[in-house]
C-alpha cells in the first residue's frame, strides 16, 4: 500500500494506518537477515510512506570514517543500483572528515546528518544554502533528471550511534507532481529509520557472532594441525572433501540421492562439523601421537638401555683386568673379553632393531628379548631421589628401602613406576610390541580422540539449527557394518552427512602429501583402498560411487595432491552402479 502526503480528511485514520504499517514493517525488518534484502525493504518502506520518487541508503564503515553506498532506487530513471553492481552509476564512499584538515565534513548533506544525528528536510536543492549539491547537479546534468526535494534522516542504533543515512528524493503528490516532504511525516520516517538501524545492527551482530564462531573453530582446527606433523593439514582438508561430496549428492538427479538437498543451516552444520571432527585430538598426548620408536616417550629410552650395555661391557673389561692382575693368562682373558663384547653387541643390536618396530616380531624374537632383558647389572646409587612427585608416588612403599641401597637390576625393565594409567611405559612391555610402535593402550588413547570430540561438542550449547554437529563430527570413525568406533553404529543409524564425513576423513588420510610417516600414495592406490573398504561394507556404497562418478576424487586431487600422485584411474572397475 502507498501512503500519500498532504492533507487528509481523516488525519487520525491516516496516522492509524501509518502506525499499523510501521508495526508490520518492524516485524518484517526483524525477520529479514539478508543484507541486500534488508536494505531494499528499508528503502522501499520509506519511499512508500512518503511517495518519494527515489532514495538511497548509506552505511557508516567499520572505521567510522566514511559513508559507504549500499542501494539507490529511482522510479523516473527506472534505476536500481546496489553496492557492488557494475552499473551505470558509480557511487564512491563519502568521507565523514575532510582529508585536508580532519575536520567534520558538514558540506555534504548525508555526511552532515551522519555526524550530527539530525534529520534534514530540504524543499529545493538548487536554492538551498549551507550544503554542497554540486554532485547532485552533475548527476542531474548527466541523466536529465531534476533533483528537488530531499529528506535525509540518520539511522541510529539502540545506543544512539549513527550507523547510516537514509536519503529520500522528490516527494510526489497524488498526481505525480514533485513537492516538498511533509514535515508531519518526519517523525514516522525517523521511527522507521530507528527500526531499520536496529534491524541492521542485529544483522551485523548475528553476522559477527557467526564469524567469531567460524574463526574460533578454524583456529582450533589449525592449532590441532600445527600440533603434530602426523596430522598435517588434515583438519583443513577434510572440510574441502566433505563439501565437494555433499555438493555432488545435492546435484544428483537420479538414484537413491535424487531428492537429496541441504538447507543453508545444514550446509553450515557440515562445514563446522568437518572443521571440528578431530577437535578431541587437542587432548591426545603429543608424545603418543609422535611415537616413532617403541621406547619413545618424551625421549627415546634406547639411550638408557645402551648405557646399561656400556656398563656391562665395562664390567667385563674390569673383570678381564682383574683376572690378569691375579695372574691368569693374558690371551685367554682377552679372548673371553672379546667373546663377551661380541655377545653384548649382538644383544644390543637385537634390542635396537626391535625398538624400530619396522617389521613383525615372532614369538621366538620376543622370548629372546626377554632373556636378554633378564640379564642383571649392579646399581650403586639411590633410585628414589631426584624424582618428580608423580614418579615418586608410583613407587611401591615396600620397595623404597631396597631401592635406596645398592642392588642388582635387570638390563631391560618393567617397573611399577613405568605404569602411569592409562599408559604402560614398561621397557620390555613396549619392546615386545608385535608390530608398529604403539601399545594397545596407546592405540586406545589415540582412538579415544573421537570420544573426546563427542564429549567436548556435547558440552557446547549449539542452537537448534546446528544440533547435528556433534553427530556429524563425532561419528566419522563409524563403519556401515557396525565395526567402527566408539559407538559401533551401522549404516542405518547414520545420516548422509555422517557417511560423507567417513569417506572424507579416510580419503584425506590416504592421499595426504604432508605426513612424515609415509610416502604419498598414488591416487589409484587410494581409490583401490577405499573400494576395498566399500567391498567390506565399511563405507557407504552409493556415496563411494558418487565420489567417483561425479569426479570429486579427481577435482580434489588436482587441487591438493602432488602431480606425481595423480595417475590414471579407471573408475569403471570400482563403480557398482553405472
Amino acid at each position: 500500500m502507498t501512503f500519500l502526503q498532504g492533507n487528509c480528511d481523516d488525519n487520525s485514520a491516516t496516522e492509524a494506518r501509518h502506525l499499523a504499517r510501521l508495526v508490520d514493517l518492524g516485524i518484517a525488518l526483524s525477520a529479514e537477515h539478508g543484507r541486500d534484502e534488508l536494505n531494499q525493504k528499508i528503502l522501499m518502506a520509506a519511499r512508500q510512506f512518503t511517495n518519494a520518487d527515489g532514495g538511497s541508503l548509506y552505511l557508516v564503515n567499520a572505521d567510522e570514517t566514511e559513508l559507504n553506498f549500499r542501494i539507490l532506487v529511482n522510479d523516473t530513471l527506472k534505476t536500481s543500483v546496489v553496492a557492488g553492481d557494475q552499473g551505470e552509476y558509480p557511487f564512491p564512499p563519502l568521507s565523514l572528515y575532510l582529508p585536508e584538515t580532519g575536520e567534520p565534513n558538514h558540506n555534504n548533506i548525508a555526511t552532515y546528518v551522519a555526524l550530527t544525528g539530525q534529520a534534514i528536510n530540504i524543499e529545493d536543492a538548487y536554492s538551498a544554502e549551507g550544503f554542497d549539491f554540486s554532485g547532485t547537479k552533475r548527476f542531474d546534468q548527466a541523466t536529465g533528471y531534476r533533483s528537488k526535494s530531499f529528506l535525509t534522516v540518520p539511522l541510529k542504533n539502540n545506543r544512539g550511534d549513527c550507523i547510516g543515512v537514509l536519503q529520500l528524493i522528490n516527494a510526489r503528490d497524488g498526481d505525480g507532481n514533485v513537492i516538498a516532504f511533509d514535515r508531519r511525516i518526519e517523525p514516522m520516517i525517523t521511527a522507521l529509520a530507528s527500526q531499520a538501524a536496529v534491524a541492521i545492527e542485529n544483522r551485523r551482530l548475528l553476522r559477527s557472532q557467526r564469524d567469531l564462531m567460524d574463526s574460533f573453530v578454524r583456529v582450533l582446527a589449525q592449532a590441532i594441525d600445527a600440533k603434530s606433523p602426523h596430522t598435517g593439514t588434515h583438519c583443513a582438508r577434510v572440510p574441502v572433501i566433505a563439501r565437494m561430496l555433499a555438493q555432488a549428492a545435492v546435484d544428483q538427479k537420479d538414484g537413491v540421492l535424487a531428492d537429496y538437498d541441504l538447507t543453508e543451516d545444514q550446509w553450515r552444520e557440515l562445514d563446522l562439523a568437518a572443521w571440528l571432527h578431530d577437535c578431541g585430538k587437542i587432548t591426545t598426548p603429543e608424545h603418543v601421537v609422535e611415537k616413532s620408536t617403541k621406547l619413545e616417550t618424551i625421549h627415546d629410552r634406547i639411550h638408557e638401555i645402551r648405557t646399561r650395555f656400556e656398563v656391562l661391557r665395562r664390567d667385563a673389561e674390569i673383570t678381564m683386568l682383574k683376572r690378569q692382575l691375579a695372574g691368569e693368562d693374558v690371551e685367554i682373558c682377552q679372548a673371553d673379553f672379546s667373546v663377551r663384547v661380541a655377545e653384548l653387541e649382538t644383544q644390543f643390536d637385537l634390542v635396537a632393531r626391535c625398538n624400530l618396530g619396522g617389521e613383525d616380531m615372532d614369538a621366538a624374537t620376543i622370548a629372546r628379548l626377554h632373556d636378554i632383558g633378564n640379564t642383571q647389572w649392579m646399581r650403586h646409587f639411590d633410585r628414589t631421589i631426584g624424582l618428580s612427585w608423580g614418579e615418586s608416588h608410583r613407587l611401591a612403599d615396600g620397595t623404597l628401602d631396597t631401592l635406596r641401597q645398592p642392588g642388582p637390576e635387570t638390563l631391560i625393565q618393567d617397573r611399577e613406576d613405568h605404569v602411569c594409567p592409562p599408559l604402560n611405559n614398561g621397557e620390555l612391555y613396549n619392546l615386545s610390541i608385535p608390530r608398529g610402535t604403539l601399545t594397545a593402550e596407546e592405540r586406545q588413547v589415540i582412538n579415544d580422540h573421537v570420544v573426546r570430540t563427542q564429549d567436548m561438542l556435547a558440552q557446547l550449547p549449539f542452537p537448534k539449527q546446528l544440533k547435528g554437529i556433534p553427530d556429524i563430527a563425532g561419528n566419522h570413525h563409524e563403519k556401515m557394518d557396525g565395526s567402527g568406533y566408539p559407538r559401533g553404529l551401522s549404516g542405518d543409524d547414520m545420516g548422509v552427512l555422517e557417511k560423507v564425513m567417513v569417506i572424507a576423513d579416510i580419503f584425506e588420510a590416504l592421499s595426504a602429501v604432508d605426513r612424515p610417516y609415509k610416502t604419498p600414495k598414488p591416487l589409484g592406490d587410494c581409490i583401490a583402498m577405499l573400494a576395498a573398504m566399500r567391498d567390506g561394507n565399511q563405507i557407504d556404497s552409493d556415496l563411494f560411487d558418487l565420489f567417483l562418478t561425479s569426479g570429486v576424487y579427481r577435482d580434489y586431487a588436482q587441487q591438493y595432491l602432488k602431480p606425481e600422485q595423480i595417475d590414471a584411474v579407471d573408475i569403471a572397475q570400482f563403480v557398482r552402479r553405472p
